[in-house]
């Protein structure tokens, strides 16, 4: 049977206990030593990477505030350019000037629309590679998800209003020869453009787009709200993380 013995010194005295519970110590201790490096490690690595996210983030939120501001004045021209349509005169259609000033209005305002798009980069980064963990701020954290959910707002608001768009479009295909309209941006014509003088098709064409009148004015109010949080956003994100 084989007998197992004692470790034993080099002089052949046998180790005493204090001498176990030392080298216990220094086994423990180094692996506490290391486990507690790579946790500091870990610690700045997060830290770095938490700021790296966050300077991206307020330049991107500069990059959204121009976009707003943009979004904002070409929607306020828009909304100018509906609210003069709706008022020309129904009951004038018959007169060419004024067929003229419903089909120029018609032309320059309502084939376009104005999408806002937020610089998301730094954004989806948090959210793919599982960066909210490393924000530690609570309020940061909060801040960023109301300004990600007033995104989607904008957005279905945006969805929503380009609906009514694309209503009054059709809607005017049943009003205007849109052919005699080839180079209408420039110079008024000086022919009837109107096919129709069916007063319900005329009507459904207003109402259309008083519908995107209130659209517009709906959604550019969003945006100048959203401006203001972003703002808001980016001296909260600079405060708290000493950013410039």
């Amino acid at each position: 049977m084989e007998v197992h013995h004692h470790p034993e010194l080099p002089h052949g005295e046998k180790k005493r206990f204090k001498e176990y519970v030392l080298e216990f110590l220094m086994i423990f201790l180094a692996v506490t030593m290391g486990f507690i490096a790579e946790n500091i490690r870990e610690h700045f690595s997060d830290n770095s990477k938490e700021n790296e996210y966050i300077v991206g983030l307020v330049k991107n939120l500069g990059v959204d505030t121009a976009r707003l501001k943009d979004v904002i004045k070409s929607t306020k021209h828009q909304i100018d350019g509906f609210d003069s349509l709706i008022h020309v005169s129904k009951t004038k259609l018959s007169q060419i000037p004024v067929q003229d000033s419903l089909f120029l209005m018609t032309a320059r305002y309502i084939y376009y629309a104005n999408d806002f798009k937020d610089d998301d980069i730094t954004l989806t980064q948090l959210r793919n590679a599982g960066g909210y963990r490393l924000i530690r701020n609570s309020d940061v954290t909060d801040s960023i998800a109301e300004y990600e959910s007033r995104i989607k707002d904008i957005n279905g608001e945006f969805a929503d209003m380009f609906t009514s768009l694309e209503k009054a479009r059709d809607n005017a295909n049943f009003v205007f020869d849109l052919n005699m309209g080839h180079n209408f941006r420039l110079h008024p014509t000086s022919t009837p453009v109107l096919i129709t003088s069916d007063n319900e098709k005329i009507y459904n064409y207003y109402n259309s787009c008083w519908l995107v009148l209130l659209g517009l004015d709906g959604y550019e109010h969003m945006l100048e709200d959203h401006l203001q949080y972003t703002n808001r956003l980016i001296g909260l994100l600079k405060k708290e993380y000493d950013v410039d």
